[in-house]
């Protein structure tokens, strides 16, 4: 009599194994899937903070030109707030009775991106339908005596930078402290950005590294 075959036994060891093979792929996008979710903002700090002081009570400190937008402004500071609370500040009931003033700026722009066709053409392709919002498209055709014809045609991203500036002043001496410059740069900014921004300038706060710096950031 003819031995019992042990197929049956192993289909469902090979089954397992298959079927870990074909996860295989998708555990290895998982580490990319998490990169998606963060973003990277450039930090400059000037100056340091006295040391042994302690953060203490602050107030925003408006400068004339911010008084035409107060909406603007106020969203601004509400951002900062968030991270200057999470740095041990406190708000001031009024402006006299705070230690230190707070001083904010913001700018926004848009800059071609360091990845785009460095040689745009002089002729513009004719198209259906208007490119993205964010991009332009432009093309170029060359003609030689010889026997030939060539084209081309690339993109030219446009992404969008957003700057914060961050001045911490002693109310009474009217002692400049320390000065936080922060810069995000990417395809697109949401304005839900601005607390990750802020709380990226403080980190590490009182200790500041002097210099610029990288801080990678938890994107919502």
């Amino acid at each position: 009599m003819p031995a019992p075959s042990n197929d049956a036994g192993a289909r469902p060891g090979r089954r397992r194994l298959l079927a870990l093979g074909a996860l295989a792929p998708l555990a290895a996008l998982l580490p990319g899937c998490a990169l998606l979710k963060q973003s990277v903002v450039d930090v400059a700090s000037f100056g340091a903070w006295p040391s042994g002081r302690r953060a203490g009570a602050y107030a925003f400190d408006r400068l004339p030109s911010q008084q035409a937008d107060p909406a603007a402004q106020q969203r601004l500071e509400q951002a900062a707030a968030q991270a200057l609370e999470r740095a041990g500040f406190v708000a001031a009931a009024t402006p006299a009775q705070a230690e230190v003033l707070v001083q904010l700026d913001s700018r926004f722009s848009r800059v071609l991106s360091p990845f785009a066709d460095p040689w745009p053409g002089p002729f513009a392709p004719v198209r259906r339908a208007p490119p993205p919002p964010d991009r332009r498209i432009h093309g170029s055709v060359v003609i030689g005596s010889g026997v030939g014809f060539g084209a081309g045609f690339g993109w030219q991203d446009v992404h969008e930078r957003q700057q914060l500036l961050m001045l911490l002043v002693d109310r009474a001496s009217r002692e400049r402290l320390v000065e936080i410059r922060i810069e995000h740069e990417a395809r697109h900014t949401s304005p839900d950005l601005l607390p990750l921004m802020f709380e990226a300038g403080l980190q590490g706060f009182p200790d500041l590294p002097p210099g610029t710096r990288r801080v990678t950031i938890q994107l919502p």
